[in-house]
């Protein structure tokens, strides 16, 4: 049996999960801060987020597969029930209490905790025979978030942080709606995808400390891209502290940083979909080295000019850099992790570059949120941009001594 319209259904719920989760992650520290929590405290709060998201997926994903009553569909739908009831009830507890600490953490932890779930849809109704355009999907979600963040923005320019609570209810609640439109997969279909997830999850012989003794010079690049995502995600996270910083007296406004930091990350993340969806094109003229270390250097460019930037406008022209740093290296570090080693050891090779991700970003909440509790905007970004060069210096000379070996 063939479903209609999945691939629009498919892409209607990227879309509405992005725009949810936009919310939850590009805003939590303005949530935080504007509640009255010190930076210190924020830093941890936003560390604790990303580590329970990065548990609760793995736990989650163990109880799906042990299950007979929770499949994907039914656990997204559950997480997103979750995020409406904890969304309204952060809605209306004190601000800055320890309750209201507590249920941010798990409703930001249950916004993002379905996502890999939602991806996994995508595989399992093409075991059905069906046909998704994942990559047009995708973009579509990529879209979304750029608009939802431009949205969630202007809004809370309007009504200030009272809005975020709302703002995330509503699509958590739209999502809702549209997931549950979405057919269930037949039993075949779940059974064989989740089949070929673990034969190709399974884990090698080699160990991760012999990994690293087997390709030293890999080992350079992960080290290299941590302290890149490092300096990134401080000024993500972080992003309002920043825009505050460049806009002095006029940031007292209230939603006026908020109205700024929707429009920079709308144009990030418009300015990555063409690099994106015609990477495949440009690595048929250009080598994978070479784009990495193109894309390093326009990502530490962008740190530094970031770290000097005087003013809103120029932090807007900033973030144009984002097509020729983040949206080249991010894709071409996969390409890496693949080509970079032997056969049976690709799999392992990807999970630790897709760590990096997260390694990175638990270092710049923590340490970031401790950082601005003795130190001002500039110093902790100067830091940050240490770190990016040391990390572009060191990409390139681990890429030149992989391609010499």
């Amino acid at each position: 049996m063939k479903y209609k319209y999945l691939t629009l259904k498919y892409a209607l719920v990227n879309a509405s999960f992005m725009f949810m989760i936009c919310a939850s992650v590009g805003y939590a520290y303005n949530f935080f801060s504007q509640s009255g929590i010190a930076d210190g405290t924020v830093g941890i709060l936003i560390t604790l987020v990303s580590l329970c998201g990065l548990v609760g997926q793995t736990l989650s994903g163990s109880i799906i597969d042990k299950s007979e009553k929770i499949n994907e569909k039914r656990f997204i739908q559950m997480a997103l029930m979750a995020v409406i009831a904890l969304a309204v009830i952060l809605a209306i507890v004190p601000a800055g209490s320890v309750l209201m600490m507590v249920i941010a953490v798990i409703c930001f932890t249950s916004a993002s905790i379905g996502m890999p779930f939602l991806n996994s849809m995508a595989f399992i109704y093409e075991k059905d025979g069906q046909k998704i355009n994942y990559g047009l999907c995708r973009g579509i979600g990529s879209a979304a978030w750029a608009v939802g963040s431009s949205l969630i923005g202007q809004l809370w320019g309007m009504m200030g942080r009272s809005i975020l609570p709302w703002y995330v209810a509503s699509f958590a609640g739209i999502s809702l709606f549209l997931v549950s439109l979405m057919p269930d997969p037949s039993v075949e279909a779940a059974a064989a995808a989740e089949s070929e997830t673990k034969t190709a999850e399974k884990p090698k012989d080699l160990s991760y400390g012999a990994f690293f003794t087997k390709y030293r010079k890999v080992l350079t690049v992960v080290a290299a891209t941590v302290l890149m995502y490092f300096c990134h995600f401080i000024i993500n996270t972080y992003m309002a502290k920043i825009i505050g910083h460049m806009m002095g007296d006029a940031a007292s406004a209230t939603g006026a940083v908020e109205s700024v930091q929707g429009t920079a990350l709308f144009i990030a993340a418009m300015v990555e979909l063409p690099p994106m969806f015609f990477f495949s094109k440009i690595i048929e003229k250009i080598s994978i080295s070479k784009v990495m270390v193109i894309g390093a250097i326009a990502w530490s460019l962008k740190h530094v000019l970031t770290w000097l930037c005087p003013n809103v406008y120029m932090f807007y022209g900033v973030m144009v850099l984002q097509m020729l740093s983040y949206a080249l290296l991010i894709p071409a570090l996969v390409y890496f992790a693949n080509d970079s080693v032997e056969a049976q050891d690709k799999n392992k090779s990807q999970a630790i570059f897709a760590a990096t991700a997260t390694v990175g970003s638990l270092l710049a909440s923590l340490v970031g949120g401790q950082l601005f509790q003795f130190m001002d905007v500039t110093a902790v970004l100067l830091i940050g941009v240490i770190a990016s060069v040391i990390g572009t210096v060191l990409m390139i000379f681990g890429i030149r001594a992989i391609e010499s070996k």
